[in-house]
C-alpha cells in the first residue's frame, strides 16, 4: 500500500515538473514579445455563491471573446481575468459541484486564451477557492486570503481529496498545500531545505521527503492558528501569488490589458442588471429630459448596465452636448453605446460619452459636418462650431478611454490620421499626423490612413476595430452574450405616451394653436360674465404650452415665472389700478417675452439657424395675436345673434317706454363729458369684473369698478371720469329715495 502511495506521489511530481517546465517556456515566449505591448483582455466577475447559471454566463462570455479573437487573422489571444468576490450574505457557501465545474472549465476549456488570471481582492473561503486555483496566475489584494477550502460549517470529506489533488497537479501547484487548505485538520508542515527552498509536506509524507532532500527547518505550516488559510503576503513571498493589487485597474496595468475593460465598471463584483434605452431620430431638446427621466428610472431600479441603442442622423448642438454630458456623467452604471444603424452628425458625441461602443453590422459613426434643425432643415457647421465640437469630442473620448485623435477626426476634416507604432506601449494605433511627426522618438513606422478623404471621418462597422472605436456584433444575442446576458430578456425603455405627447405639443403648429386658444379665451373671458369656461380653457392651453416646453427642455422656471408675473401685472392693471398704463404694458411684454424664450434653448440668437428659429417664432406669435384680434371682432359681431351664446354676453335691461328699442342705450348726444356724474349714485345692472353696466336715472352706461368685483343690482358711486370711461365704487351711504329723479339734463 505504501508503495502505491509513493508511486502516486512520484507520478504527480513528474507531471507537476513537466507542467512547470511548460509554464516556464510559455512565460519565456511571452517575455520575448515587445516590451510594453498591449494585449486584449477582459474581466469577468464571479460572485458567491457560484451557481450553474453563473457558470453558463461566464462560459458564454469567455467563449465569445476567445472565439472572436481566433476568427480574426493576426489577432492576439486575450487575457482572461476572473475577479472572485465573496457573497454579501453567505460567503463561503458555494457548492462543491458548481465550484469544481467552473474550475474544470477554466483549467481545461480556455486553451485559446493567452493567460487566465484569478484576481482575489478580498478573503475568499469555501469551495469558491477552487476556480481561483484553476487559473494560471493569481493576483491578490493586500488584505485578501485563500482558504480554508472546506467551509467552516462542513467537515472534511475524504472523497474530495483526489479531484482537488488532480486540479493542483494540472495547474502545477503544490498538491500538499492545496490538500492542507482542503483539510484544515491535516498536519501540514512547512519545510525549508538546504537550497533555501520552501516546501509544504504532509506529515505522513515527511520521511519520504527527507530521503531525497536535506531539510534544515521543519515547522507547522499554518500561522497563528488560522489553519487552512493562505494570506496574501505569504502567497506573494512564496511565489503562490504573482503580485498584490488593490484595484482591477492595477491588474489591467500590470498585464497591459488594452482598452477600458476594468476602469469604472460598476458591474464588476455584481450580476449585471441591464436596461435598454432607445435614442432614435434627430437630437432635439425634448430628448434631454426624456433621457434624464429614463436614466433616473434606471437608477431607482438599481440597474448597473445601460445599453443606449442609437439610430440618429444628427440634430442640434445644444441638446447633443447636454445629452453627451448626461451620459458621460453616469458613474454608477456601465454605459454601452449600440450603434444600430447610424450615429451621424452631432449624434456621434453620444457613443463617445459611453464607456463601451458596439457596432451592429452596417453601423456608421461620425461625419459631423452639418446640423439637423427641428424643422428638418440642414445647416452646415461653421468653423467656430467645428472647433468647439472637435474639442468636445476629444474630451469625451479621453474621458471614456477612446482615442481623442480619432474622435477629433470625426468632426474636423483637417485632422489626418496615421497608424504609428507607439514606442512607449509597443502597440500600433491611429494617431494624428501632426502629433506623430512632432514626436518622432515615440512614434515609429508612420503609415497614412485617411489620405484623400473628403470631409470628416466616417467610421463603419467594418473598420471600427482598426480605429480602436469598439467591437462589432452580428445581432442582439451576440451583443448580450458579450456582456454575459445570452438568453436574458432586457426591458426596452423607449419613449412613453408622455414623451409622445410632449413631442406633439412642442410641434410648431400645435404650439401656435395653444397660444391662439390661450390668448383668445383670455380676451373672451373679459367679455363674458362670471369666471367660467373661457378662463378654464385659457389656463389649460397655457399650462399645456409651458408644461410641454418645460419637459421638452426649452422652458425652465424663469420662463414660467415671467409669464406669471405678466399675468399679475395685468391683474393689477385691471382690478387695482384701473387704466391702461405701466402695469398693463409691462404685463403684456412679460408674457410675450416668456412665450418667445420658452420656444428656444437660447436666450438671444448668435448663429444663423438661431436667427431663423427666432424669426419663425416671432411670425407665429404675431399670427396668433392677429388671429385673436380678428376672432374678437368676428365674435363681437356675430355672438349676440347666436341663440345659445347670446345668453353669455352682457345685455342692458329693457326700457319702460314701449316705443324705444329695448337693446339700445339712450343717446349720448349733447354730452361732451360725463364728468357731471362724479359723486352721483346708481345701480349696477350686470356684474362689474371690473367692467359692466350701471343705470343712473334714465342713463344706462358702461362703467369700471375700482375694486375686483361688484355684484349686480348693487349701489355704486361715481368716483372719477376719464372721457367716456366712468369709474365707480360700492356705495357706502344710504340709498336715495328715488333714483329715477336723478337729473340727467
Amino acid at each position: 500500500m505504501k508503495r502505491a502511495v509513493v508511486a502516486r506521489h512520484a507520478l504527480a511530481s513528474v507531471i507537476a515538473l513537466m507542467l512547470t517546465t511548460a509554464a516556464a517556456m510559455a512565460q519565456a515566449l511571452d517575455a520575448a514579445a515587445p516590451a510594453g505591448e498591449a494585449t486584449p483582455g477582459q474581466f469577468f466577475t464571479v460572485t458567491e455563491p457560484i451557481t450553474h447559471e453563473q457558470i453558463a454566463q461566464v462560459r458564454a462570455r469567455t467563449r465569445h471573446l476567445v472565439d472572436q479573437a481566433s476568427r480574426r487573422e493576426g489577432a492576439k489571444s486575450p487575457i482572461l481575468v476572473f475577479q472572485f468576490l465573496p457573497g454579501e450574505s453567505a460567503p463561503g457557501s458555494s457548492d462543491f459541484g458548481a465550484a469544481y465545474d467552473l474550475a474544470n472549465y477554466i483549467a481545461r476549456d480556455l486553451g485559446g486564451a493567452r493567460l487566465t488570471v484569478a484576481y482575489v481582492p478580498k478573503p475568499l473561503t469555501g469551495f469558491a477557492v477552487l476556480p481561483a486555483l484553476a487559473c494560471t496566475e493569481i493576483v491578490m489584494g493586500s488584505q485578501a486570503s485563500l482558504g480554508p477550502i472546506t467551509p467552516e460549517t462542513q467537515s472534511f470529506d475524504p472523497a474530495l481529496r483526489e479531484p482537488v489533488r488532480f486540479l493542483a497537479v494540472r495547474k502545477a501547484r503544490d498538491a500538499d498545500l492545496i490538500l492542507g487548505m482542503l483539510d484544515r485538520d491535516a498536519d501540514l508542515r512547512l519545510v525549508r531545505t538546504a537550497d533555501r527552498g520552501a516546501h509544504y509536506v504532509m506529515a505522513e509524507n515527511l520521511d519520504e521527503f527527507r530521503s531525497s532532500r536535506q531539510v534544515v527547518d521543519d515547522k507547522p505550516a499554518w500561522e497563528g492558528g488560522r489553519r487552512g488559510v493562505l494570506t496574501a503576503e505569504r502567497a506573494r513571498d512564496e511565489g503562490f501569488a504573482k503580485r498584490l493589487a488593490e484595484t482591477p485597474a492595477e491588474v489591467a496595468a500590470f498585464y497591459r490589458i488594452a482598452g477600458q475593460s476594468t476602469l469604472d465598471d460598476p458591474t464588476l463584483g455584481q450580476l449585471p442588471r441591464p436596461v435598454w434605452i432607445k435614442i432614435e431620430g434627430p437630437i432635439e431638446p425634448a430628448m434631454v429630459s426624456y433621457l434624464g427621466r429614463r436614466i433616473g428610472q434606471a437608477r431607482r431600479e438599481a440597474a448597473n448596465l445601460v445599453f443606449f441603442e442609437i439610430d440618429s442622423p444628427g440634430g442640434l448642438i445644444e441638446p447633443a452636448d447636454a445629452i453627451a454630458d448626461l451620459i458621460a456623467g453616469v458613474q454608477d452604471m456601465k454605459t454601452v453605446a449600440y450603434v444600430n444603424e447610424r450615429a451621424l452628425g452631432v449624434a456621434a458625441l453620444l457613443p463617445l460619452a459611453c464607456r463601451d461602443i458596439v457596432f451592429a453590422e452596417g453601423g456608421r459613426l461620425g461625419d459631423v459636418d452639418q446640423l439637423v434643425t427641428g424643422r428638418g432643415a440642414l445647416q452646415p457647421l461653421s468653423e467656430a462650431q467645428i472647433d468647439a465640437l472637435a474639442e468636445k469630442a476629444a474630451f469625451l473620448a479621453s474621458r471614456k478611454g477612446h482615442s481623442p485623435d480619432v474622435a477629433r477626426a470625426l468632426v474636423d476634416p483637417a485632422v489626418e490620421l496615421v497608424d504609428a507604432l507607439d514606442s512607449e506601449t509597443g502597440a500600433t494605433r491611429p494617431v494624428a499626423r501632426d502629433a506623430a511627426e512632432a514626436d518622432r522618438d515615440r512614434f515609429k513606422n508612420i503609415v497614412a490612413r485617411n489620405v484623400g478623404a473628403e470631409g470628416p471621418l466616417l467610421i463603419t462597422a467594418a473598420d471600427a476595430e482598426s480605429f480602436g472605436m469598439g467591437q462589432v456584433v452580428r445581432d442582439l444575442e451576440e451583443l448580450k452574450a458579450l456582456h454575459g446576458l445570452q438568453g436574458v430578456p432586457i426591458r426596452v425603455e423607449g419613449p412613453t405616451w408622455v414623451d409622445e405627447l410632449v413631442t406633439t405639443l412642442t410641434d410648431p403648429y400645435v404650439s401656435w394653436l395653444l397660444l391662439f386658444v390661450g390668448l383668445f379665451m383670455m380676451v373672451l373671458e373679459l367679455k363674458l360674465p362670471g369666471i367660467g369656461l373661457p378662463a378654464i380653457t385659457s389656463a389649460l392651453a397655457f399650462m399645456l404650452f409651458f408644461w410641454s416646453h418645460y419637459l421638452g427642455g426649452t422652458a425652465d422656471q424663469l420662463e414660467i415665472i415671467l409669464f406669471l408675473l405678466g399675468l399679475l401685472a395685468l391683474a393689477i392693471e385691471l382690478f387695482v389700478l384701473p387704466g391702461f398704463g405701466v402695469f398693463g404694458m409691462a404685463g403684456i411684454a412679460l408674457m410675450l417675452v416668456s412665450i418667445v424664450m420658452a420656444s428656444h434653448t437660447f436666450v438671444w440668437p448668435t448663429q444663423e439657424y438661431e436667427y431663423r428659429e427666432m424669426g419663425i417664432t416671432l411670425i407665429q406669435l404675431t399670427g396668433a395675436l392677429l388671429g385673436v384680434t380678428a376672432g374678437a371682432v368676428v365674435l363681437a359681431h356675430y355672438l349676440p345673434g347666436i341663440p345659445i351664446f347670446n345668453r353669455l354676453i352682457l345685455k342692458p335691461e329693457p326700457w319702460d317706454e314701449p316705443a324705444t328699442d329695448p337693446t339700445a342705450k339712450p343717446s349720448m348726444e349733447g354730452y361732451e363729458s360725463l364728468a357731471f356724474l362724479i359723486g352721483e349714485t346708481g345701480r349696477t345692472t350686470s356684474p362689474l369684473r371690473p367692467t359692466g353696466k350701471a343705470r343712473f336715472g334714465n342713463l344706462l352706461i358702461d362703467v369700471t369698478a375700482d375694486n375686483f368685483y361688484i355684484e349686480p343690482d348693487s349701489l355704486v358711486e361715481v368716483v372719477d371720469v376719464h372721457g367716456t370711461r366712468v369709474i365707480v365704487k360700492p356705495w357706502s351711504g344710504e340709498a336715495p329715495a328715488d333714483l329715477s329723479d336723478l337729473d340727467t339734463a
